[in-house]
């Protein structure tokens, strides 16, 4: 089992365990489905099992995690219903924050957003898509803290890891990712433009009620998905 390893920056073993479980499983390092250990995680971040028990539970608790009687410990499988409802959620609240940067946004996180931008482009142009979408997730955390509202998108993390592994999957396969970038280009320049008329036209290009793509993905990987009856 190849595992992305996380800086510990003087976290705690469980924090430390916690995240590194978590990006794995978001980047599908560790893939839905997959049997994992507490007795081969923690000897692959040379910790206690303890820590990894607790990590376990937390990461149970927003779903990325069940356990069976039989199976043990498995990554859950992708719940389109949870997909839905997550990015609802997104498209409400990123609305209303993106009314709020038209209005003001700090010189320095406008600064930032262009430089992100332009790496974004130099990610679409390698074809580095695991780093576009580190990128893509910097770019919306940045307008939330332009806002002061950066703790509403640490709380949106929280429970939309399942939207977060379909976005994984659809630029490993290189589906619109040209479009996102285009789309994050607009939504930058309606911020740099104060121009709040066209946030709700721009978003619903960025986050549909309806994503075409989630049959597409069902075909290309069934065994990631729980199928609803």
């Amino acid at each position: 089992m190849e595992l992305l390893s996380v800086p510990r920056r003087g976290s705690s073993a469980r924090e430390y365990v916690y995240e590194a479980l978590k990006k794995n499983i978001i980047l599908l390092h560790l893939k839905p489905g997959q049997s994992i250990t507490e007795q081969e995680i923690a000897e692959k971040f040379s910790v206690s099992r303890t820590p990894v028990r607790e990590a376990f539970i937390r990461l149970a608790q927003e779903g990325l995690l069940e356990t069976f009687p039989q199976r043990g410990t498995v990554v859950s499988l992708i719940d389109l219903e949870r997909v839905d409802e997550a990015r609802f959620m997104r498209r409400t609240l990123e609305k209303a924050v993106l009314r709020l940067a038209c209005e003001a946004f700090p010189s320095e996180l406008a600064f930032e957003l262009r430089s992100n931008l332009a790496l974004q482009e130099v990610c679409l142009e390698e074809k580095n898509f695991l780093r576009l979408f580190e990128l893509d997730e910097e770019f919306h955390r940045l307008i939330y803290r332009g806002c002061k509202k950066e703790r509403i998108w640490d709380l949106i993390c929280q429970i939309n890891a399942d939207f977060r592994r379909i976005r994984v999957l659809k630029l490993s396969l290189g589906i619109r990712v040209g479009e996102v970038v285009e789309q994050h280009r607009k939504i930058a320049g309606v911020i740099f433009d104060r121009d709040p008329g066209r946030v709700e036209a721009i978003l619903d290009e960025h986050l549909p009620q309806n994503d075409p793509d989630f049959e597409r993905l069902r075909e290309e990987y069934p065994e990631y998905f729980r199928q609803r009856g």
